[in-house]
């Protein structure tokens, strides 16, 4: 039996970072008038493609611009319908994968700016804690963006795609799993007392 694991550009490729942002779905009509408008949330971002939950489903393969609700601005992004989940789908939630297919310059920049996996957030309280005089110099969207770009030319050099290239991210659990409880330590005796 052959085992094969995930290659770094693959596993980049579909990383994702679980996050709630306002989102306007839309597709521009004739003379600036829309064909179509709907206001929903992302519950994913990955740097493909992000997963909204909605009420409604649009058929997959359909083209559409989606714009994200970002704290410095709209970005808005070509996009397509990747999947759907169905509202009776029992364990994820109802929604649609949006790949994003068109990212421009600064489209590209921001993305890479904004997508902050925990191990950066990690990586940035250990540098600002080593040099706490670059904390307002060095802001955490500064070290993504350099991460997320060093990521990338690793990936590159092994001959894989951009990570910001499709790929629109699974749906989330509709109900998380909870937690397991933590092990409770074993009882105490007095000391000198005896069990049994």
């Amino acid at each position: 039996m052959v085992l094969s694991f995930p290659s770094v550009s693959e596993i980049r490729r579909y990383e994702r970072i679980e996050i709630e942002l306002p989102c306007r779905l839309y597709v521009p009509g004739a003379h600036d008038a829309l064909q179509f408008e709907a206001f929903c949330t992302s519950r994913n971002l990955g740097l493909g493609g992000t997963f909204v939950a909605s009420s409604f489903l649009l058929r997959e393969g359909l083209e559409l611009y989606i714009e994200l609700s970002l704290p410095e601005g709209p970005l808005s992004i070509r996009s397509r319908v990747a999947h759907t989940v169905a509202i009776d789908d029992p364990e994820l939630t109802t929604g649609m994968g949006i790949e994003f297919l068109d990212v421009d310059a600064h489209g590209r920049e921001t993305l890479l700016r904004y997508f902050t996996p925990l191990r950066y957030h990690k990586f940035y309280e250990g540098f600002v804690e080593e040099f706490p005089h670059l904390k307002k110099s060095v802001a955490l969207r500064d070290v993504s963006l350099v991460l997320n770009l060093w990521e990338e030319w690793k990936i590159r050099n092994e001959g894989g795609p951009p990570s910001t290239s499709s790929g629109a991210p699974d749906a989330p659990l509709r109900h998380p799993r909870p937690s397991p409880p933590a092990p409770q330590p074993p009882p105490r005796t007095a000391r000198g007392s005896r069990r049994g």
